[in-house]
């Protein structure tokens, strides 16, 4: 999936946190750190797992377009490093991961052998987010991908103290199996 600017408008931005890094192999966990410390701080600590494996993806493939990904660089690959950003948006009900690069090449889905151990990371892209894409940008491009942010369960209800085991009185009967299918019906809804 390819576009040709963002996926959202200016007007549905509710947070952003951007981070420029210099492209090498260590931009990767670097991302990972500053990701998960801004989903923290917006409260979208739900989607994480999946919001830091896509970062990866799209990063170590920035990286490999930018960056020197040598073990040894020479003198002259380091003079020519340039970097990469990695923004986060906030939006309503959702987020946007965005990683800009040097190239103006679009991202391409690789179809891969089973026993194929690169190639994977846009298909992994694509299962996670609700969608993804790229747009050029002045100097390369913006891969992107947006996830739904799902609204944290409530909280269990709480027993009054004088009602909890341990204090001397009998606890209540628990909720009846009627109770019990309706809260699974709901938590199903939810989900």
């Amino acid at each position: 999936m390819t576009g040709q600017e963002a996926p959202y408008e200016t007007r549905q931005v509710r947070f952003v946190d951007q981070l420029s890094l210099v492209a090498t192999e260590s931009a990767v966990s670097a991302s990972r750190r500053f990701l998960r410390v801004a989903l923290s701080q917006w409260q979208a600590a739900l989607i994480e797992d999946d919001v830091l494996l896509i970062a990866s993806e799209l990063v170590t493939n920035a990286v490999a377009v930018t960056g020197v990904v040598a073990e040894n660089p020479t003198w002259d690959e380091l003079r020519r490093l340039g970097l990469v950003h990695v923004r986060l948006v906030g939006l309503r009900d959702s987020v946007v991961v965005e990683v800009w690069d040097v190239s103006d090449e679009p991202p391409r889905l690789q179809h891969v052998g089973r026993d194929s151990e690169d190639g994977r990371g846009l298909l992994l892209v694509q299962e996670l987010a609700a969608r993804w894409g790229s747009y050029r940008t002045t100097g390369g491009k913006a891969v992107w991908a947006q996830l739904a942010v799902r609204p944290p369960l409530p909280p269990l209800p709480q027993r009054p103290r004088n009602e909890r085991r341990g204090s001397g009185a009998a606890a209540p009967p628990g909720p009846g199996i009627a109770f019990l299918r309706h809260v699974r019906v709901g938590l199903g809804r939810a989900l």
